[in-house]
C-alpha cells in the first residue's frame, strides 16, 4: 500500500476477513442508526478521514472535516457531491445549529482534550449526534489477538484517551441526552440529542 495511506484507509480496506466483518458490522450498526431520524437535511462527518462513513450513510447533503488534507482528497474523489474542508474537531468554522445531524466515528480517543470536541459537536448541531470510540478493553483486546500494537499491548499509538462503554456513555450524558447506545464490537456508538 502506499506509505501516504493513513492507518484508516488501512483499515476500511483491509484484506484480513475478521477486519472485514467487524467494519461491516459497524457500518451496518450506524446506518441502523442514522437512517431512522427524521428531518435530516445536512450532515457534517468530523474527522471524516477518507470518506468511508459518508460514502455508507449517503444522505443528500454531506460535509466532510478533517485535519489531513490527502483523506480529504481521498474522500472527495469517492464521493464528489459532498463538500469538505480541513479543519479541527475542537475549532469548527460554523456557525451554532449548523447541522441536523453531527457525526464524529473514531475521533475523540485521538484528542488530549475531548470534552473542547464535545463542546463544539454540541455547538454546531441544531438536533442530533452519533459519536463513536473504541471499547476498551475490548478494542485493545481484539487488537493484540491479531497481532497488532504488540509492545503496546494492543492500545493504538494514536490513541491518547481510552473508555469502556459505560464511561464513555456517561462523558456523552454530561453535554447531551443519549436516545440509544449500540456496542458493534469493538466498539461503542452512542446517538444523542442537544
Amino acid at each position: 500500500m502506499d506509505q501516504n495511506q493513513s492507518r484508516n484507509y488501512k483499515k476500511y480496506n483491509s484484506k484480513n476477513p475478521l477486519m472485514g466483518v467487524v467494519i461491516s458490522n459497524f457500518m451496518k450498526n450506524l446506518k441502523e442508526t442514522a437512517v431512522p431520524l427524521k428531518n435530516i437535511n445536512n450532515v457534517i462527518d468530523i474527522g471524516c478521514g477518507e470518506g468511508f462513513v459518508i460514502n455508507c450513510l449517503n444522505y443528500p447533503k454531506i460535509t466532510g472535516v478533517d485535519i489531513s488534507r490527502n483523506a480529504l482528497r481521498i474522500a472527495k474523489e469517492k464521493n464528489p457531491e459532498c463538500e469538505f474542508c480541513s479543519g479541527s474537531i475542537c475549532d469548527i468554522s460554523f456557525k451554532e445549529n449548523s447541522f441536523d445531524l453531527v457525526i464524529a466515528t473514531e475521533v475523540l480517543e485521538h484528542l488530549d482534550k475531548p470534552d473542547l470536541a464535545l463542546q463544539e459537536i454540541r455547538r454546531i448541531t441544531k438536533n442530533y449526534c452519533i459519536i463513536s470510540v473504541p471499547n476498551e478493553p475490548y478494542f485493545r483486546a481484539m487488537n493484540f489477538l491479531r497481532g497488532k500494537n504488540l509492545t503496546r499491548f494492543g492500545n493504538d499509538p494514536e490513541h491518547v484517551q481510552n473508555w469502556s462503554s459505560g464511561k464513555f456513555v456517561s462523558l456523552i450524558e454530561t453535554y447531551f441526552d443519549v436516545l440509544e447506545v449500540r456496542r458493534p464490537f469493538p466498539w461503542t456508538m452512542v446517538l444523542c440529542k442537544k
